[in-house]
């Protein structure tokens, strides 16, 4: 559906069903490709995406990348996340917007951090686990815990895209502060939204 040749105009806002949804950038990033909209953490870029996308394929794509899922690494009381995210016939205009960006869904750190190294590591998901080997007490190795691969995720060719759109995310865009020096790195911010409490929340803008 997109093929990240396409391009974005953020005016630091966008109005979705009966709601004025906020940019990070409320004073808008203009035009903007896909790598832009990624590398500087564009909200109103990542709703057009979604919209595109539709609700039922951006559910789907959250749970071939694992969310609401077990992902059966090797600890004990691993959490339980289905009901923490839409699913498509209960996902409105809204939910979709929001959910594009990161918010009104949770997953748990284990997820998240699967899902991201199948996005960087050519697209391949593989089950997590803490340990690699077992050792006795002479040091000697009595079992060689082996990477299980799960699953293809995205091809190579966009997980290389993904990979570069992320490498300017933290050498240029929203996560320069992370930039380790002599490190080829990657990321990509996310957008908190922090609610004062002692604020009239009965109106229809939402701050992000």
């Amino acid at each position: 559906t997109l093929t990240g040749e396409e391009s974005y105009y953020c005016g630091g806002a966008l109005d979705v069903a009966d709601y004025t949804i906020k940019c990070n950038n409320k004073n808008g990033h203009g035009q903007e490709t896909t790598q832009d909209a990624i590398a500087y953490s564009c909200n109103v870029a990542l709703m057009e995406m979604a919209e595109k996308i539709g609700a039922e394929n951006f559910c789907r794509y959250q749970h071939i990348f694992g969310f609401g899922e077990y992902t059966g690494i090797d600890l004990p009381g691993e959490a339980a996340t289905e009901a923490l995210l839409y699913q498509a016939d209960k996902m409105g205009e809204v939910e979709l917007a929001t959910n594009s960006f990161g918010q009104g869904f949770n997953v748990t750190m284990t997820q998240m951090v699967s899902a991201f190294s199948s996005l960087i590591n050519g697209g391949y998901y593989y089950q997590p686990r803490v340990v690699s080997e077992i050792t006795d007490s002479n040091g000697s190795v009595v079992e060689k815990i082996d990477a299980k691969l799960l699953k293809q995720v995205i091809s190579s060719e966009v997980s290389d895209k993904l990979r570069k759109y992320l490498g300017i995310a933290v050498e240029e865009g929203t996560g320069q502060s992370a930039k380790v020096e002599g490190y080829t790195m990657g990321g990509k911010t996310g957008t908190a939204e922090i609610k004062d409490r002692q604020e009239d929340t009965t109106g229809t803008e939402l701050g992000w």
